[in-house]
């Protein structure tokens, strides 16, 4: 009788698991830029995404504000931020040899300290084809 009562708690809960739309692959999907790491990769730089914390502003301006921030950090490349503010996500194409990826997160962090905004770092993309097959999943759900 336990048994089924946990298997009936389990199966209730696993749409809830598989629908929160929050999920690692999910935030990476949203600010994916196939031309934005295309021409990292060809520099030989790389592409951070971050997972937002704290309260962003709804709709595109919030997304549009957090590019605009991360987008003046060093060594970012010029008009390579992503943002959304549905996902609370953060991608962006360096160069690690003028700024190495923590350090790029710092800058950024200093700068979205005032809105009481922190980063965490999801994956650093050095290489093509470096999404996990759960990753490129997502991006195919989205048409990218």
């Amino acid at each position: 009788m336990f048994r089924v009562l946990i298997l009936a708690a389990l199966l209730a809960a696993a749409p809830l698991a598989r629908a929160c739309g929050y999920c690692v692959e999910d935030k990476m999907a949203s600010v994916y830029d196939h031309a934005v790491v295309t021409a990292a990769l060809g520099k030989k730089h790389q592409v951070a995404f971050f997972h937002v914390e704290g309260a962003l502003p709804p709709g595109e301006e919030g997304g549009r504000a957090l590019e605009r921030l991360a987008g003046a950090a060093s060594g970012v490349d010029p008009g390579s931020a992503r943002a959304s503010a549905g996902s609370a996500s953060l991608s962006v194409a360096f160069d690690p040899r003028r700024t190495p990826v923590m350090k790029l997160q710092q800058e950024i962090e200093r700068k979205l300290a005032a809105r009481k905004l922190s980063l965490m770092l999801l994956q650093v993309m050095d290489r093509p084809a470096e999404f996990s097959p759960s990753v490129s999943a997502a991006l195919k759900r989205k048409g990218l």
